[in-house]
């Protein structure tokens, strides 16, 4: 992983100038804790493929996903990696080491991205002295368990169509926009547990359909009306 280009004058304002602002551990903490943390902070890139966490694992920093989307793995009993969920701006892993514990999920780079390095320590500290970001962190547990949970249930809907959908729409409020930057069909064959032709197929048949808008090779629009999927009785072939 290299370094961004060098940061403004004055760190803090990386944090309130952030698209992810709003979803960020850091960016819902009241500005003199921002200032306190903002000189520990390391911006850096990713690139597509880069393992970001390791599962199991204890780390000194807490990441937060600036910009891009990560897939999310866990080990079976037969000790394979397997897709779990994507995630995107605003999430934070090494989550669970603020709680004593190891790192409980793996981490890969579906495409290029930034991310925010904070040391596990100063976030401790000023979690400590904040009973308000406390709550923030309650919060933001309670949401990564609930986004684990939608991702769950996508993989169990009748249908790939209603997969592929649900999957979008759940990228389209990761990345905190209408025109999602979809994964390549490969990850999302391996996360839906089919295989690439048939995701390509079904996107094809959605565009056909209605549910979609193709913007280009990476980028598609849910059309309005797109929930109408999950509704009606007939079925894509998966």
């Amino acid at each position: 992983m290299s370094p961004s280009e060098a940061p403004p004058a004055d760190p803090a304002l990386r944090c309130l100038g952030c698209a992810a602002r709003t979803s960020c551990l850091v960016g819902l903490m009241p500005r003199i804790q921002q200032d306190r943390l903002a000189p520990l902070i390391v911006e850096q890139r990713f690139r597509k493929g880069e393992i970001l966490q390791a599962e199991g694992t204890e780390v000194d920093m807490v990441r937060t996903i600036k910009l891009g989307t990560v897939m999310l793995t866990r080990s079976g009993p037969d000790r394979v990696l397997r897709p779990v969920a994507l995630v995107g701006r605003g999430h934070l892993m090494g989550l669970m080491v603020l709680l004593g514990q190891t790192t409980q999920v793996g981490a890969k780079a579906l495409s290029p991205g930034r991310i925010c390095d904070v040391p596990v320590a100063a976030m401790l500290s000023a979690l400590v002295k904040d009973t308000a970001l406390q709550n923030s962190l309650h919060r933001q547990i309670g949401n990564t368990i609930a986004r684990l949970a939608d991702w769950g249930q996508t993989m169990r809907l009748r249908g790939l169509h209603r997969q592929l959908v649900a999957t979008l729409m759940l990228l389209a409020h990761e990345q905190g926009t209408r025109m999602v930057r979809i994964p390549s069909h490969i990850a999302l064959s391996e996360l839906l547990r089919t295989t690439r032709e048939s995701v390509a197929r079904t996107l094809r048949q959605l565009e056909d359909q209605g549910h979609l808008q193709r913007n280009d090779r990476w980028h598609v629009t849910l059309a309005p009306g797109h929930e109408r999927v999950f509704t009606e009785d007939g079925t894509a072939p998966s």
